[in-house]
């Protein structure tokens, strides 16, 4: 009796070394999740110039600087890109807020001549975007001393992929009521949001 308990108890070590034995290895997952940007700027632009001259029932009849000898070049239109403002202003994000906005001066302007600027949108960031979604100058704008008209609406509304660009048009023209050595100053902004969230012609105004 006394060898059978000396077996079973040789046994029952055995049994825990072995479990003891147990060899283990762990693996690992990481998640890694680098984010994009949505960013837009302006790229190309282009200046026309034009004197308007009476048309006879209130209005002006445009004739190009250069194309008519009475069409002087007294005017000077120029186009520059410059840090106005956080551009980010209604914009639920400031991630690309680095970017320089288009600065259309008239000079020595007289009633009647219209500068008229043609410009590029470009996606420069790394996401798709979908705009204009907000547009907040109507067109046509006027104060009664200029006349602003543009084509940015968010009607417009198309997608843009990195490096894709879009083109718009903006006209200002100097009125009957502008005064003499007086500074006038118009801003317009448009908005582009990431395509799969952006709704198109949300606002206009």
């Amino acid at each position: 009796m006394k060898q059978l308990t000396v077996i079973a108890t040789a046994l029952l070590l055995t049994t825990i070394a072995i479990s003891f034995a147990l060899w283990a290895d762990v693996l690992k997952i990481q998640l890694v999740a680098y984010t994009g940007n949505v960013d837009v700027q302006f790229g190309s632009y282009s200046v026309k110039e034009y004197v308007g001259f009476p048309d006879g029932s209130g209005g002006w009849s445009f004739v190009q600087e250069g194309s008519n000898p009475e069409a002087k070049d007294v005017g000077q239109c120029t186009v520059t890109l410059q840090e106005v403002e956080d551009e980010e202003s209604g914009s639920p994000s400031s991630a690309g807020d680095n970017d320089l906005d288009l600065v259309i001066t008239i000079s020595n302007g007289y009633p009647g001549y219209k500068c008229e600027v043609t410009f590029e949108v470009m996606n420069s960031g790394s996401v798709p975007v979908r705009g204009p979604t907000y547009v907040d100058l109507p067109s046509p704008y006027t104060d009664g001393h200029i006349l602003v008209e543009h084509d940015i609406s968010t009607a417009a509304c198309v997608q843009l992929h990195p490096g894709d660009k879009q083109t718009f048009t903006v006209n200002v023209t100097v009125l009957q009521g502008a005064e003499e050595q007086t500074t006038y100053t118009v801003q317009i902004h448009l908005r582009y949001d990431q395509w799969n969230e952006a709704e198109c012609g949300a606002h206009v105004g």
